[in-house]
Formats: C-alpha cells, structure tokens, sequence
C-alpha cells in the first residue's frame, strides 16, 4: 500500500464523537445475533455426533469419527468440547462464535495497520472489526446453518475465527529470530485451524501465500519471521493431507462425479467465484453499501493515512479486490474439485467473511483519500453526510431481523414440544415412537416417516429408544 503516516508514532485521535458512537452502535447491533442463539437447537447431524460422544467417549469419539464419516479432525474436537455443555453449549456456542468473529477480527485489522506502520486508535478499530462482524451476518446466505446449526456452524464459521488469530498472530510477531517453541506453536495452531473442513484449509493455505507474497514484495518479510510463515505454512499443508488421507475421503469421492480435469477445475473456480461475488453483492446489496460507506467513514476519521492521489489510491484497491478474489476462489475449488458443483451455502461463510472485509478495506482507502483532498472546515459536514449514507443501508440489511426471531422462535417452541412428547412416551415405556412432523429448519433434514432414515436413526440413539418416526 502507498499510503503515507505523517507521524507513525503517534496515532491521532478521531475528528469527533462520531467513531466512538459508532463503534459503540455497531457492537450494540451484534447483540440481537446473539440473542438468536437462545433458539438453537439439535438438527440432523447433531443427533449423530452428540449420540457418537455419548457412546465413545470425547477421545474414541475422535477416532471413530475419523475412521468413519468425518475427516474434519477440528470440527469433531471442538464439537466434542460443546457437546459436554448439553443443550446450553449449543445455545452459547452462536453468542462464543460472534464475539470470537469480532475479537479475531480486532486484532488481525489492529496487528495489519501496525504492519503497515499505521497505528489507529481503538474507536476506529472497534468500528472496522465490529462491521466487518454484523454486515457478515447479515449477508449470509443461510444464517442458520453458518451460525446457530452446531455441525455447520463449528466446521465453517470457527475456521475465520481460528485463520484471523493465526494471522494476527504472524503479522505481529516480533523481528527477533523466533524461537524452536513459537515455530512449533505456529505449525500446530496452523495444523488445527487447517483441520475445520477442506474449504477452509484451502482459504488458509490462500491467506498465508498471498500474505507472505504482499510482505515479500513490500520488503517487509524480514528473514527472522519467515521461519514462522514457512511453519505456518507447512501445518496447513499437513492438516490438508490429514483431511484427504482419512479413509471415507476415497469413498465419498466414488460417489461424486468425476475429478475435472485442470482446464476444467480452473473454469469451474473461476465461474463459481465470479458467482459467488455477484451474488454476495447483488442479493445483499444493503448490507454491502453499508460495509462500503462504513469504510468510507472509518478512513475519514483514521489517524492521519495520505493517500494524496488517485493514481497512488489504485494500487491498494487493486490489491484489495485481488485479495478477495483469490480468498472467494479459494472458497470454490475444492467443492470445484470434488462435486464439479458451486458451495452450498454454508461453505460460503468464509467467502462471505472476506468480501465484507474487502469492501470495509476499500471504503477505508477512499475516506483516507477524501480526508486529504477535503478543505477541514468541510470536514464536519462530510462525515455527516458520511454516517447518513451508512446508516440507511446498515438500517435496511437489518430489517430482517424482527423476521428471524419470530421464525426462531417458534421452530424453537415446536421443537421443545416435540422433544417433551418423546420424553413422555418414553418415560412410559414405550421404544418406537412416534412424533408430529416439523418443516425443514433451513434447509436442514427433518425427522421423517422412515425410521430407518438416517437422520431418525441417530435421534432413536440420541433419545435411547429404538426408533422414531415422524408424521401427521
């Protein structure tokens, strides 16, 4: 980035109140997101694990689990984790899992803007990591599965978290030769964060190549910290091997159409990816105008960043759009790979993630841009205008909200009924039961007529009985 710190030791402090009123809004809006979570409940493949802890034991329950049906190696230790918490882990989990996306992101913005030796003040911080944490939720393709579904929601949302710790971690390390025991720390924290999903290692693997590139071509990639990166590195592509290795891997891939070849998986990403941009952009159009004017007004306000000329303000949004092109890509092979198909949408939690931060990045550099070329005593007036303009939009991509706890609502209270009649029956002795039927909860597997059906079968284990069935 061209960007110019007039005094990089000394963060100056915001024009006005404003970044601290909206830092503390944004915050306050992440509050009815994890309201929401108090709704959560047991769907489809939750009914498997937690009946697999149940029965194994939380280290057999690893093994099994990855002899079996899921190479997730992660996913299954920290569902295992949540799973000890009952039905309260899985009410909290939604609540650990945003705070967790709000404070990764604080320190990977916060250890990024000290890399580039532009040190900004707490307020401004809190806003960037705060918006990048709702305008993700609000803009997801299917909240429920990314968020409040544990199996989707562990394999999918704690991986960003996981990647910003790891890349924070990186980007602040000292200059100092690191020692054998950060270098281990390094590939270990890599190897698990690699470990959610192959998705995920594959956005990971991204992350720390292009990082290390900017650094590289920046000459900022001093040779102590490389020892870091280089293990760093090598944990994920360990983690992906571990993923690929495990023995169902082969036989879920017989089961898919076959592999493209490289000409086609390249076309296949690169198709996908535009796909999911457009999409991400288009069907949440409020919730992108929102991250876009809320860059735009968080560079207004940041400690003095010079960007004093569109020519020099091209390269890092050139940069910027790369940056989230190659991370969405990233998103997209592998289900490119295996199924020759686009990512459910529960796989586009993390591209999702990206774009928000892309567009918050490229509204920054513009308001850092708009600060130097606006005459100060226009200033006030400009950030004013500035927050109306987020504002409208961030107002409108919420609107959504009161919907949501209406419908979480009461797909909680029909599935707390339900639970209460099998209970009953088989309090009473009875062990083939038999329950009233639910609509699909976001698109998730209900309880069918078939009690052989998977999703019945690891209820009837879940509950002790010996088989449920579901209907009218």
């Amino acid at each position: 980035m061209d960007a110019k710190l007039s005094n990089p030791d000394k963060a100056r402090q915001p024009k006005s109140p404003f970044s601290r009123l909206w830092a503390a809004l944004l915050i306050l809006l992440l509050a009815p997101y994890m309201l929401l979570g108090s709704y959560a409940r047991l769907q489809a493949d939750d009914y498997c694990s937690s009946t697999l802890f149940r029965s194994n034991g939380f280290i057999q329950a690893q093994v099994e689990a990855y002899n079996g049906w899921s190479n997730r190696y992660a996913t299954m230790f920290f569902t295992g984790i949540i799973d000890r918490f009952g039905s309260w882990g899985m009410r909290i989990l939604p609540t650990l899992l945003i705070l967790g996306l709000a404070g990764s992101s604080y320190l990977f913005i916060k250890n990024s803007f000290k890399r580039l030796g532009l040190p900004q003040p707490r307020p401004l911080l809190l806003i960037l990591s705060a918006a990048v944490t709702v305008l993700t939720l609000a803009s997801l393709p299917n909240l429920y599965q990314s968020i409040y579904w544990r199996a989707g929601s562990t394999a999918y949302t704690s991986p960003i978290i996981a990647l910003n710790l790891l890349l924070a971690w990186l980007l602040g390390a000292s200059s100092r030769k690191p020692s054998w025991l950060a270098v281990g720390g390094a590939a270990l924290a890599a190897f698990l964060a690699a470990g959610f999903s192959t998705t995920n290692a594959a956005v990971q693997t991204a992350a720390l190549l292009f990082l290390a590139f900017v650094l590289f071509r920046r000459k900022q990639f001093t040779r102590p910290e490389r020892a870091l990166w280089a293990a760093a590195l090598a944990g994920t592509l360990v983690g992906l091997a571990v993923l690929a290795l495990q023995p169902g891997a082969r036989l879920r891939l017989e089961q898919m159409p076959p592999v493209p070849g490289l000409g086609r998986l390249i076309y296949l990403t690169m198709r996908f990816s535009a796909a999911v941009a457009y999409h991400s952009l288009i069907d949440y159009l409020p919730a992108r105008l929102a991250a876009l004017f809320t860059g735009l007004l968080a560079g207004f306000s940041a400690s003095e960043v010079r960007i004093p000329t569109v020519k020099k303000l091209a390269g890092p949004l050139l940069l910027t759009g790369l940056a989230v092109f190659v991370m969405i890509a990233a998103c997209c092979a592998p289900s490119a790979f295996a199924q020759s198909a686009y990512p459910e949408a529960r796989a586009q939690t993390s591209a999702v993630y990206w774009f928000s931060a892309a567009l918050l990045g490229a509204g920054f550099l513009a308001g850092a841009w708009l600060q130097t070329v606006l005459p100060i005593k226009r200033s006030r007036a400009a950030q004013a205008a500035l927050t109306v303009l987020a504002l409208v939009p961030l107002i409108l991509a919420l609107s959504q909200l009161p919907a949501l706890f209406t419908d979480y609502r009461e797909r909680a209270a029909a599935w707390d009924n339900r639970e209460s009649m099998i209970f009953a029956q088989r309090d009473a002795g009875q062990r083939d039961l038999r329950v009233p039927a639910l609509d699909s909860t976001a698109g998730l597997m209900e309880l069918t007529p078939d009690p052989h059906l998977w999703v019945n079968y690891c209820a009837a284990q879940y509950y002790q009985v010996d088989s449920i069935r579901a209907g009218e």
